[in-house]
């Protein structure tokens, strides 16, 4: 499974301009990925995000918000992530 998403990681194209990991977590965490899309100015960063969100959301709906916390969680990581391997490859 990690192997497949190290794969499918490598073909999404590195963001225009550099970004800060910081302001992208803290955004992916707040915002989502609506937070992400805007920071980023594209749309794979909004559907990744929100469909992991949804996948926890409904994974855990009988937690009582762990689910929501959880999405909350993963969109930070993977802006943090996203910020810091675009920048990477910019480079």
């Amino acid at each position: 499974m990690i192997e497949l998403a190290t794969k499918l990681w490598g073909h999404v194209p590195p963001v225009g301009r550099m970004t800060s990991p910081a302001l992208a977590a803290i955004l992916g965490f707040l915002l989502g990925g609506i937070g992400l899309a805007i920071y980023f100015r594209t749309v794979v960063d909004f559907l990744v995000p929100v469909a992991i969100a949804i996948a926890c959301i409904l994974l855990f709906e009988s937690a009582g918000g762990l689910g929501w916390f959880l999405g909350a969680m993963i969109a930070c990581a993977y802006g943090y992530f996203r910020s810091a391997e675009s920048n990477l490859r910019r480079q």
